[in-house]
This record gives structure tokens, sequence and C-alpha cells, in this order.
């Protein structure tokens, strides 16, 4: 049952108060939490809201502009009126500060000569002692609740919904994704249009606390700032515990790329193994932040990585439908490579992949899965895959530094679409230097680059590098 709570309107009605209306009545209606007498010339500064403003007229400005300006700052800064003493100091109260208190529904008040400020406060206390003492109460258990909720955010939404009536919810405003929320509400009347307010959090502004308040339950502002700094310190460590998911998982990855199996990989996919199938999925680098962190919330057993300008997630077959249905509600484009059960395959897939998306863009298509037409032979094993290199750059498929450099050159000349500029550019190396260094790989390998056929073969032994230098331990060379 909702207590009642002292009214501007109340003190107006009171015939022992004196007190009259000048302007604002819409405004009556408005709670008196505590009175202050105050002469200072910003007196909005010193008083907070749902407090009622006392003066002998000292602060009020004598410019009937100002006058407006006045009533708009206390306005502003929540007050819940001002009672303005009827004696020879106060000035003369404009019809343009009548009509601004009037416009905002800001109470105005006029009190007479014989009634003392002090009459006012103590009847605004002796209402609200009953109303304080409750919030007091409320707040000692609000706090109560946050000892003992220890490590779980859910549990102690769910104890604060219950304490306060309202229903809870922490969101992560880029993403839209609920980081955590007290579960369903029982016998609370609630409707469509239950007023929703949503809260920054104080270490946090991208993390939203959202209120639902129900009819007669409406969160006070005394327990708002409260309830904000329990929840930021709950949900912070939940946050810090996806930051902690987010790099180990970014950290492997990387480790599958250079086709190593990073220690404690169970504890982030689970029970998924790499027999069973994985595909790499492949989105925009723009993503990075929204992805990670939505995978991480989410708990996904997936991995994910910023690699080469591209936003990679590896995908055990099993969590594939939760990942593409989290990146649809995130509407992001995405796409996807064949399956694979060697993890020393993890890069090939990466290519697979980033190719992939890069023939999606420009389409509507969100989701889209690689073909291998043009390079089906590379994708049923990386034997075949590597054989076809080795037969293709020959000697250029060596370890050593010269080679290595020469190879590099061929696949960013590849990369860059033949763009002689653009590949000296990346490369740091003079268009002479550029130009020797693919005659070379010509004498090398017995291919031109200017032939379409040769370059179909380099394309493909591009592609199929991943594999190659993968199996240094089991190819014969």
């Amino acid at each position: 049952m909702k207590r009642s709570v002292l009214t501007v309107g109340d003190l107006t009605t009171t015939a022992s108060l004196d007190t009259r209306v000048l302007g604002g009545a819409a405004g009556l209606s408005r709670k008196v939490l505590w009175a202050h007498s105050c002469e200072m010339d910003d007196p909005w500064r010193w008083l907070g809201p749902d407090e009622l403003l006392m003066t002998v007229g000292l602060c009020v400005p004598e410019d009937p502009a100002r006058q407006r300006e006045f009533v708009s700052a206390l306005d502003d800064a929540g007050l819940a009126g001002i009672a303005i003493g009827l004696n020879d100091i106060a000035p003369a109260i404009s019809p343009d500060m009548i009509d601004e208190a009037n416009k905002r529904g800001f109470p105005l008040l006029e009190t007479g000569r014989d009634t003392p400020f002090a009459s006012i406060g103590r009847t605004v206390a002796a209402a609200t002692t009953t109303e304080q003492t409750f919030q007091v109460l409320k707040l000692s258990k609000l706090y109560h609740l946050a000892t003992f909720a220890e490590s779980d955010p859910r549990t102690l939404l769910r104890d604060l919904q219950g304490l306060l009536g309202v229903a809870l919810s922490v969101v992560d405003n880029s993403t839209g994704i609920v980081i955590v929320d007290g579960g369903e509400l029982r016998n609370l009347d609630a409707h469509e249009d239950s007023p929703v307010r949503s809260f920054a959090l104080p270490t946090d502004r991208g993390i939203a606390l959202r209120v639902t308040e129900f009819p007669g339950e409406e969160l006070d502002s005394f327990i708002q700032v409260h309830l904000l700094q329990v929840v930021d310190i709950a949900v912070s460590r939940v946050l810090r515990s996806v930051r902690r998911r987010v790099e180990r998982s970014s950290l492997a990855l990387q480790e599958l790329l250079n086709s190593h199996l990073p220690p404690g990989l169970d504890d982030i996919l689970g029970h998924s193994t790499f027999s069973d199938g994985f595909q790499l999925v492949a989105v925009s680098g723009h993503e990075e932040e929204r992805v990670g962190r939505s995978i991480g919330m989410a708990e996904l057993p997936a991995l994910a990585t910023l690699h080469r300008g591209a936003m990679l997630i590896f995908v055990p077959l099993s969590s594939l439908e939760p990942v593409q249905a989290l990146l649809a509600k995130l509407s992001i484009q995405a796409a996807a490579s064949s399956t694979f059960t060697d993890y020393r395959d993890t890069q090939f897939a990466a290519i697979q992949a980033a190719k992939t998306l890069a023939s999606a863009r420009g389409t509507n298509q969100m989701w889209n899965d690689f073909e291998g037409v043009s390079i089906s032979l590379l994708t049923r094993s990386r034997k075949e895959a590597s054989e076809i290199v080795a037969q293709v750059l020959g000697d250029l498929a060596r370890v050593d530094l010269k080679s290595a450099a020469l190879r590099e050159t061929l696949f960013c000349f590849i990369r860059n679409d033949r763009r002689w500029i653009d590949t000296a550019q990346e490369l740091n190396i003079h268009r002479q230097t550029l130009s020797y260094r693919l005659m070379k790989i010509k004498e090398i390998t017995g291919r031109d680059v200017s032939s379409s056929a040769d370059l179909s073969a380099f394309w493909i032994a591009y592609q199929g590098w991943p594999s190659y230098s993968g199996l240094a331990d089991d190819v014969d060379r």
C-alpha cells in the first residue's frame, strides 16, 4: 500500500499556516520532503529535489525578467515550490513571475505576516518523519542485501525487486544485450505502458540500469542514488569477468591461427572437440568491441579475435546457431568458412571466411556460407592443398629468408590485385625493387604474374599457403 506524502497543496489548506497560492496551482500535488529557509542569491544550489524554499524575499530579484529566470532555476533544480513571506522587504511579485510559475506548474506561495517559517518547517517534519524512517530502514535493507548477495548479481537484483517493488535489469547500451535481470515479478500489476526509466551506471556510462515501475510503487530518488551504487559494484564484477573471458578467447584464437593448440581451451569451448567440426566466421573489424563483448556476456563456447582487419569467430558446430542468432540480433553481416576438423586448418578457414565476407559486401545477405568452387580441391584436405602449393611455388616454398621475402612479395602483390604502388607501399620498397623481385619469382617458379593461367595458380597457392606452412613437421617438401 502506498504511504501518504505531504504535498504543497496540504500546506495551503492548513489554515494555521496562512499560506495562499499566487501561481503554479497545477503543481500543488508536488510532494514536500523538507522545508528550508534560504536568502542566498542562488538558493537552488543549497536545496534539493522535493524541498520547499522559504524566504522573506531577499533572494528574489526585483526585475520581472530575472524573476522569470529565478522561477525557472528553482523548477529545474526539482524544488517543490517557494513560499515568500508577506512583509515590506520582499520585492513586488510581477505578472511575469506568476506567468512563469503557471507555465511550469511550479507552486508560488505567499505566507502571512504572522506565520513563522518554523511552523511550516515543523509541519513538514512531522508529516515526513514516518516516511524518512521508512526510507532509512529500506536503505539499510538494501545494503544488507548487497552484502550477502556475494558474487551473484542476479540474486541481488531479484531481492532488490522484492524490496523496492520494481523490475530491474542491467543492459549493455552498445549491443542491447541484457547482462543480468531480476527475473519475473509476481503480485505486481504490470502493464505494457508501465514506465521504464534508464540510468547510466557511475563507472561505465555504456551500461544502464533499467527500472520498470508499477502503480503505487514508484522508485524514490533518495533510494535511486544508492541503488545505482549497489548495482554498479555488483555488475562491475560481471564486466571484469567478461573482459577476462574476451581476452582469453582472443589469445586462444590467435594461437590457433598460428597452428598452436592453446592450453585451457576446454575452459572456453566446454565439451566441444575438433573432431566434431568447427567453422570460422568473419565480420567487419569495426564490430570488434560489440562482437567480442556480446560473445563474452552471452558466455558462448566460441573464440573471437581481430585478425588482418576482420573480426574472426571460431565456432564449434554445436554453437553455430547461437552465434548466428547473436549476430542477427546485432544486425551484423557475417561470412562462414566450410567445416574443418583439424585445428591446424584454422588459418585456412580464416582465409575462406574473410574472402567470403569480402564477396558479400554490398549485398543485403546477412549470413553468407563459403562455397568452394574454384578452390574446392583445397578444401578437402590440408595434404592435398600442400601438394598443390609445393607444385606451384617450387623452391619459393623454402623456409630461408630470401625465399620468404620473395614469397611475401608475391602474396602482397596478389592481395593488392597487382597494384604496383599499393604493393610497394605495403612492403616499404621502391617500385624498381618490386620489379626485380617479380623477375626473380618468375625465374624460380617458371611462372609469370602477367599470365592469367600462372596468376590463377599463384592465387590458389596463396590461399593454400597457411595449410602448407602448418605442415612443416609432417610434409615432405
